[in-house]
């Protein structure tokens, strides 16, 4: 994260646009780095250590799995843009049993690095040139099925996901007693 504090980076990213990145990706995704980003990682900080495996029913995900399933979507969608099989590191157990996480991030530090490492792929692709948005990307999953993506609709499921979940963990600090980080 930069080295600006969170409400120096809100105040910034308040005055961003599409005008403010010309011709890149980044144009379509203005607030993702200087809004959304640092308010998860924010919410990583409140979440004591001890409560990592908190949640509120057995069949839900963890706070930890919460923030891992967030950097194993960035992971694997980028692994599908170069070809490559998505990747999961939070797998769901048979019969609603909850989830098991099979990368290990034991802490904070492994957490951050963790999300960080994903985002940082993603990064790579809103500085590219705006016109590689409608690039199609062609996935076999698992099951078979052939589907097609553009680079745009990825883009956009993975910052829509990354709001959703931190909504989630915002939610499970609450329910724990913590006042989330203002977005």
């Amino acid at each position: 994260m930069s080295t600006m504090t969170i409400a120096e980076l809100r105040a910034a990213s308040r005055l961003r646009s599409a005008d403010s990145f010309p011709g890149v990706i980044r144009s379509q995704f203005p607030y993702w780095d200087g809004q959304f980003r640092p308010y998860l990682l924010a919410a990583l900080d409140a979440l004591p250590a001890d409560r990592f495996d908190y949640k509120p029913q057995p069949s839900m995900l963890t706070a930890r799995q919460t923030l891992i399933h967030i950097a194993e979507a960035e992971h694997s969608w980028m692994n599908i843009v170069g070809g490559n099989n998505y990747e999961e590191w939070v797998v769901e157990l048979p019969n609603g049993e909850g989830y098991k996480t099979v990368i290990d991030a034991p802490d904070h530090a492994a957490l951050r690095a963790l999300i960080e490492k994903s985002h940082a792929r993603v990064q790579e692709w809103l500085d590219k040139p705006v016109s590689e948005l409608g690039k199609v990307i062609t996935y076999k999953a698992d099951d078979g099925v052939e589907r097609q993506y553009t680079i745009h609709w990825m883009l956009d499921h993975l910052q829509e996901h990354e709001i959703h979940h931190r909504a989630q963990l915002n939610m499970y600090l609450r329910m724990m007693g913590i006042t989330p980080p203002s977005i």
